[in-house]
């Protein structure tokens, strides 16, 4: 909508390419670290054979690990990197 697109735009053109995402055994502070790094809010939870079971986000952190949550909030809050807005033309 931001770009001037409208309600019947398919998705495909408007849709994050990269997908990013965890896997559902790795540790929990080395997500939030990943969050920060790659500055998303959330990220898709997949198994080992890449099937989607879950999305963590950056409030779940916050309940389960105060400590993680705030490392990738800090990441995650710094201007600029590949999901700002303000780089998007």
């Amino acid at each position: 909508m931001a770009a001037g697109k409208g309600p019947d735009t398919p998705v495909r053109e408007v849709m994050s390419e990269d997908v990013k995402y965890c896997y559902e055994d790795e540790d929990l502070d080395h997500v939030a670290k990943n969050m920060g790094d790659i500055q998303v809010r959330r990220l898709p939870v997949v198994n080992r054979d890449k099937r989607l079971v879950g999305l963590i986000s950056l409030g779940d952190l916050a309940v389960k690990e105060k400590k993680a949550a705030t490392n990738a909030v800090s990441g995650v809050s710094k201007p600029g990197g590949q999901h700002s807005q303000s780089a998007r033309a």
